[in-house]
């Protein structure tokens, strides 16, 4: 179909949209992309966004044949929290920021902003970027940053570690490697329903250090970052869900 480049309908830009994001993002540098449509039906679903896809997630892959199909596959409450994400974006106008986390290895990060029609000024749909999200450790990018190698071991990176971790030991060094005292990992803990006294997080730091190979508590923090345990995340502290991200990290003056 041909368009003037003015004064086209809500429907035609829309259609038009979608034509030509899968000109800009199926390109050699490919992007994992979705558009929905101003009811928040999927319209259009990158082709990296569809070899990402998992069909035993909570979107599943048949979304790209039908346009309630996701919404049937995804659990109800689920719907009903994205919906009414998509809705502020609608009212709002503005671009949010989501932590989307299903059954997949990464944490996605996707930035949804309004789709408008320059010559009707109206809204017509969402435009989504997903990418995976980071978590970088603050002891990690500070050294990076003033070019302080850490020197604790002589192992190369991706040295695997003679023991397993248990899920309460991964658990307890996630909380201790982003710098949590005993005591705040055991109320952390408590609060998630995982009750533990802080002497026995304490415990727990001391297989730690020889499962790791240290002798310190401060080296067990140097070499876990160092072989990128800070990278993981326990997977029992997560639940299935979108949920809006707005802290942004702003650097002081003081």
């Amino acid at each position: 179909m041909e368009y003037s480049k003015q004064n086209l309908s809500d429907a035609d830009f829309f259609e038009l949209y979608c034509q030509s994001a899968d000109v800009i993002y199926n390109g050699i540098c490919k992007e994992v992309v979705f558009i929905k449509d101003s009811d928040f039906i999927f319209r259009y679903v990158s082709n990296a966004y569809k070899d990402g896809l998992n069909p035993n997630g909570s979107i599943a892959k048949d979304l790209i044949h039908g346009a309630n199909s996701a919404k049937q596959k995804m659990d109800t409450s689920l719907v009903n929290l994205v919906d009414a994400q998509d809705e502020l974006i609608k009212t709002s106008l503005k671009a949010q920021n989501y932590l989307y986390v299903d059954i997949y290895k990464h944490i996605g990060l996707i930035r949804k902003r309004p789709i408008i029609n320059p010559s009707t000024n109206g809204f017509v749909g969402i435009l989504g970027v997903v990418r995976p999200f980071m978590l970088p450790n603050v002891l990690d990018i500070i050294y990076k940053i003033n070019s302080i190698d850490l020197e604790v071991m002589e192992d190369p990176i991706g040295e695997q570690l003679k023991y397993e971790l248990t899920p309460r030991q991964h658990i307890v060094l996630f909380f201790y490697v982003n710098k949590y005292s005993y005591s705040e990992i055991a109320s952390i803990l408590t609060t998630l329903g995982h009750k533990i006294s802080a002497g026995r997080v304490n415990d727990h730091l001391e297989n730690l250090k020889y499962i790791f190979a240290v002798k310190t508590k401060n080296h067990l923090i140097e070499k876990a970052i160092k072989l990128k345990y800070h990278l993981f995340v326990p997977r029992e502290l997560l639940r299935v869900g979108s949920y809006a991200l707005d802290d942004t990290m702003i650097i002081s003056e003081l």
